[in-house]
């Protein structure tokens, strides 16, 4: 096993985590060197949970809780089948910080999660899923870049794995503690960001978000990342920005098998979180998440990125624009609102793909950059 956790002594913080080896190493790795973190993301998750499900009395603690997501959806029994590397990774940070595998496992459903609370009671009771993607594609190089907006209670668990395993190429994703990845980029030059689409339909029988997109990372080019998110049964609906040097393809992904696919060359690329490119959606959740302004505020966010689009220039301007806690691609709690923008990311693809994070609220944290081990 190797692991080492390399920590930036600036004012904001950044822990990045090197985890290489088959899955197993990799999530111990993650585990131990997080061991506190991971365990603080699980109780205060335990928390928001269970404070949803209060009045659920078959549903008396978080263990009850895990067991029958776990049961009822038979997500991760999914991915043990299909990627067990995945799925031993998991194994892997659960045995690194002392923590129920179960635990670790719910926790990593966590665009399931969404759905699966959204259809037992009939709220959003623990989230309210945001995040802005931009995409900008130039002569020399493309940017990909996101604010992630997440639960409020998951702020201070933001990580930087630093992935080395077994086949795939060297990886930086961006993650909380005692997940395995949000978005990332990849050292031979993919990058890839994500959008909830939470009015889609979903699928059991699918591969979880999280899962999937670190498949895809896996791939040495975008086309192989593409056929990886084109080809899988997806559990939820979610949109993929797929970048490489020459462009980035945008992938909407629904559980009922539906993929829709545009590209975007030599023109700019911005995605919230409904549907563009019209999918069939479950008419119940487009009814819950427009009673409750989730869909306004997407449209929002998309009426603004078409705005601002272009005066958008390249890589500093986008940073800038992410970083902004005057706009609406900011987050904050307020009101009735329980999240806020988790971190941001940028990911420059050129001669040489580069990583920059931002980990924490907006106009608070700074923006650095993170190389890889084999190439930075």
């Amino acid at each position: 096993m190797h692991y080492a956790t390399v920590k930036n002594p600036a004012e904001t913080g950044m822990t990045v985590i090197d985890c290489a080896g088959d899955g197993r190493s990799r999530g111990r790795a993650h585990g131990e060197s997080a061991r506190e973190l991971v365990r603080r993301a699980l109780e205060r998750w335990a928390d928001a949970t269970m404070h949803a499900w209060h009045a659920v009395r078959e549903v008396p603690d978080i263990d009850a809780y895990a067991a029958r997501l776990l049961a009822q959806t038979g997500l991760f029994d999914t991915v043990a089948r299909v990627l067990p590397d995945l799925a031993d990774e998991v194994r892997g940070i659960a045995e690194g910080a002392g923590v129920p595998l179960e635990r670790v496992a719910a926790y990593n459903l966590m665009d399931e999660q969404w759905w699966y609370d959204l259809d037992a009671l009939s709220a959003l009771p623990t989230s309210e899923p945001g995040c802005s993607v931009i995409g900008l594609v130039g002569a020399e190089s493309t940017v990909l870049a996101q604010n992630m907006d997440l639960p409020a209670y998951m702020d201070g668990s933001q990580i930087v794995l630093r992935l080395r395993d077994v086949d795939g190429p060297e990886a930086l994703v961006l993650s909380g503690a005692g997940l395995i990845g949000l978005t990332g980029i990849n050292a031979a030059g993919v990058a890839i960001c994500v959008n909830t689409l939470l009015m889609l339909r979903h699928n059991t029988a699918g591969i979880p978000v999280a899962f999937a997109l670190r498949y895809a990372l896996q791939q040495h080019t975008a086309g192989d990342a593409l056929q990886v998110v084109q080809r899988i049964t997806h559990a939820s609906g979610q949109h993929y920005a797929i970048a490489d040097r020459a462009g980035v393809s945008s992938i909407e992904c629904s559980g009922d098998g539906g993929v829709l696919r545009a590209e975007s060359r030599g023109n700019p690329l911005w995605h919230t979180n409904h549907p563009l490119y019209g999918s069939e959606v479950r008419e119940e959740s487009v009814v819950q998440l427009a009673a409750s302004g989730r869909i306004h505020n997407s449209t929002e966010r998309l009426a603004f990125l078409h705005e601002r689009a272009p005066s958008l220039h390249g890589a500093d301007d986008v940073k800038a624009l992410l970083a902004d806690p005057r706009t609406p691609l900011c987050m904050r709690p307020r009101g009735v609102s329980i999240s806020q923008t988790f971190g941001s990311v940028l990911y420059r693809l050129g001669n040489r793909p580069e990583a920059s994070f931002c980990l924490g609220k907006p106009g608070e944290a700074r923006w650095q950059r993170v190389p890889f081990a084999a190439i930075g």
